[in-house]
């Protein structure tokens, strides 16, 4: 399968948060969840440089990502895309997934109703991103190689 799949495509559009596991020099598994966008025929995600999934993809670029359908629970659909990735910290490449970062999960009805309620926390999370502590913008990009849509277990919850 590949990004192309109508199935493939139809839980990408769906989806919400991406998890993905990577592995570090040791060979621990971390698994981190993230949003995420599509472009290019790429998967890329925005976190910092200094998160474990960031670091260990610098170690080993091997990665895969689990994609589900949160907001409809009796969609037991699962994507699982095996891929490579690198971590990047091109203020183009950053500037250009927060723009549609910012679509995707904020430009919309429930994206502004979530920011509404949460409006008390806004200066934290802008003191938190201004302040570089946690370490410097960063954005993932993965390169799927295999795609295999599968079926969560019936009973387990979807998020």
């Amino acid at each position: 399968m590949n990004l192309d799949d109508l199935a493939v495509a139809d839980v990408l559009r769906r989806a919400r948060v991406a998890r993905i596991a990577t592995v570090s020099r040791s060979g621990r598994p971390h698994v981190n969840p993230l949003y995420f966008v599509l472009g290019n025929g790429r998967i890329y995600l925005g976190t910092v440089d200094r998160t474990l999934a960031a670091l260990n993809i610098k170690a080993d670029p091997r990665v895969t990502i689990l994609f589900n359908i949160e907001r409809e629970p009796s969609d037991s659909r699962v994507l699982r895309i095996h891929g490579t990735a690198v971590v990047s910290t091109d203020p183009k490449l950053c500037r250009w997934y927060v723009v549609r970062d910012i679509r995707k999960y904020f430009m919309n009805r429930r994206g502004l109703w979530n920011v509404l309620t949460h409006a008390r926390l806004l200066p934290a999370v802008r003191r938190f991103i201004s302040s570089g502590e946690k370490g410097n913008e960063c954005v993932i990009e993965v390169r799927p190689e295999e795609a295999e849509l599968l079926t969560a277990p019936s009973g387990l919850s979807s998020s």
